[in-house]
């Protein structure tokens, strides 16, 4: 484990550095703060709409910091040819994947947890306090930028940073769209005889749609928000079962990405 800690340390020292990574979390705790006014203007109940607001932004930066800081960590190896140094010691190129992966998620952590803090200080200036199922919540954002990041640093290691960054972007649309692809599939089941003018699903189609949904990781799992905004109860051994969820999908991807990556010729 030492080698891949010490290419995670010099990850998350490298990426701490990237002024790409302060623009999105200053972006990002200022969508927080605009939560305060946004909760003003609305005629829902103001607690709910910032909880919720805040929550969707935190998710959407730690998208945008996958797709701009995680794909650029292996490019800007490739990209300077530095890899030819670190793959000539004797180093499988399974750690430098796993060791840049971990040093990234180090750096998403720290960005969530500052995101956390002022979220729960905005909370606390309003008059509210923060519950255990918003640390759930929270949490459960965490994993959800883990699978998408292994997802960034798989695209990146045989692709270019753009078809990378939109593969990635793809695979965020996708996973929060899947399980309402399959709800469709299954009302059509029941439903289509009945209902004039629905489209007649094939065998090929249905195989297609269940392979799709199997492949691409169910991102709607990670989404509590609404059961937290609204006091909704969480089944038991929910967050387990969707941290087992997201730990395959993550295994995964970096073994793919690992795979591909001993592979690849740098000359």
């Amino acid at each position: 484990m030492k080698p891949i800690m010490i290419i995670a340390v010099n990850a998350f020292r490298e990426t701490v550095r990237d002024k790409i990574l302060y623009n999105l979390v200053l972006f990002a705790l200022g969508l927080i703060l605009f939560s305060l006014m946004l909760g003003d203007w609305s005629v829902f109940a103001r607690v709910n709409v910032i909880k919720d607001f805040t929550m969707a932004v935190m998710s959407i930066s730690g998208l945008l910091m996958s797709i701009f800081i995680g794909i650029g960590l292996v490019q800007k190896e490739i990209q300077r040819k530095t890899i030819l140094t670190l793959l000539a010691k004797p180093l499988p190129r399974w750690h430098f994947i796993v060791g840049k992966y971990l040093g990234l998620l180090m750096v998403l952590a720290m960005n969530l947890a500052v995101m956390t803090l002022v979220f729960f200080l905005l909370l606390r200036y309003i008059g509210e306090r923060p519950t255990p199922s918003l640390v759930t919540a929270i949490y459960l954002i965490f994993m959800e930028m883990a699978v998408i990041t292994a997802a960034a640093l798989l695209f990146s290691a045989f692709s270019t940073p753009t078809l990378s960054a939109l593969f990635t972007l793809g695979i965020y649309v996708a996973g929060h769209l899947s399980g309402d692809l399959l709800n469709h599939l299954e009302f059509i089941r029941k439903y289509g005889q009945r209902l004039p003018g629905t489209p007649v699903i094939t065998p090929f189609t249905e195989k297609l749609i269940h392979f799709v949904y199997y492949a691409i990781p169910n991102l709607e799992n990670f989404n509590i928000r609404g059961r937290v905004v609204y006091n909704l109860p969480i089944p038991e051994h929910y967050v387990l079962y969707t941290s087992l969820y997201g730990l395959v999908f993550i295994c995964i991807y970096l073994l793919i990405a690992s795979l591909w990556f001993s592979k690849r010729d740098f000359i």
